[in-house]
């Protein structure tokens, strides 16, 4: 069973959902609130979809999983603003309890709800915007991997790709695994760490969730000299890469992981074309990045097996086990 972001959607919320009444909506957005709707499909933080006096919708985003990553989703955005479609921020407070942003509320619609009522022709043009933005993302490069502070800065180096995963492995996660895909975990690692290292160790700007839910997409008139009888009068566009905050220094093949992991459900060629895409708008890519991509992934499955809740875990370990099968 391949797990899929649909299948992701319907896991458990790690963190309760906060209820705030209209008095404190008033008082966190520094403004009248004249319409609120919960922003459910998240896992760990609390959204809200507000509209403000005269009709100005934004989003209030509490930090509830993280605080540490409100002060450092902000400077993320600041430093992407007018280099990539992310929201504007509006107003935050990193000492508050919990932490909170006001943020621009942008145009489009979810990726991976465009993608499930999508042709084939469609899907492959959503591959390539998306291998597009993630080259620009990429642009920014650090002096070494690690995760970043509130200044943008590496606070903590990344841990080497081996020590990684062996840490992820203890515990919980082995005995979800059971020892025989235990034991073929530590094997992949033995046998790859000298062929995954090099490229772990570089470092460049990582949203590390990039997935089809943090996309959002619409489509916008081609020009004249750019349409063509099968393609239309319209082409589709980027308009937001939100959630930033598990953004890091480090492979730009975490990202490849994210959003490829269910490429088992997109149609024939959407990682080729994605690839494509990526290096044809500057990026650039490891002969065996389609190998490597795996393996890099199978450390983010290990850890989200820690937090997993028992439905989940078990597609997990079946993509665990098919990763070191395949190695």
């Amino acid at each position: 069973m391949r797990q899929n972001s649909a299948v992701e959607r319907s896991w458990e919320r790690a963190f309760p959902f906060i209820e705030l009444g209209a008095e404190e909506l008033d008082r966190l957005t520094g403004a009248h609130v004249t319409a609120a709707q919960p922003l459910t499909s998240g896992l760990r933080n609390t959204n809200y979809r507000l509209e403000l006096s005269g009709g100005v919708p934004v989003v209030l985003r509490l930090y509830v999983a993280d605080p540490d990553a409100c002060a450092r989703e902000a400077a993320l955005l600041a430093a992407m603003a007018g280099r990539l479609p992310v929201p504007r921020l509006l107003r935050a407070d990193a000492a508050a309890t919990p932490p909170f942003a006001l943020l621009e509320w942008l145009a489009g619609r979810p990726l991976d709800e465009v993608l499930a009522e999508a042709d084939g022709a469609t899907a492959l043009e959503l591959a390539a915007v998306c291998g597009t933005a993630l080259a620009r993302i990429h642009e920014t490069r650090f002096p070494e991997a690690g995760f970043l502070g509130p200044d943008m800065g590496v606070v903590r180096p990344m841990p080497a790709w081996a020590t990684a995963v062996l840490a992820a492995l203890a515990g919980r996660v082995e005995q979800r695994l059971g020892p025989g895909v235990s034991v073929a975990v530590r094997r992949t690692v033995d046998v790859n760490a000298g062929l995954v290292e090099p490229v772990w160790s570089e470092a460049v700007l990582v949203h590390a969730d990039y997935k089809p839910w943090n996309l959002l997409v619409r489509t916008v008139p081609r020009e004249p000299s750019d349409r063509s009888e099968d393609g239309g009068p319209a082409r589709w566009q980027m308009t937001g890469i939100l959630d930033w905050e598990f953004a890091c220094a480090g492979c730009k093949l975490i990202d490849f992981a994210t959003f490829l992991r269910d490429e088992g459900s997109r149609p024939p060629g959407f990682g080729d074309v994605f690839g494509a895409a990526y290096v044809a708008a500057g990026g650039m890519l490891p002969a065996e990045w389609r190998r490597l991509t795996r393996l890099v992934d199978l450390l983010n499955l290990l850890q989200m097996l820690i937090w997993a809740d028992d439905g989940a875990a078990v597609g997990l370990r079946e993509r665990v086990a098919a990763t070191v099968e395949a190695r």
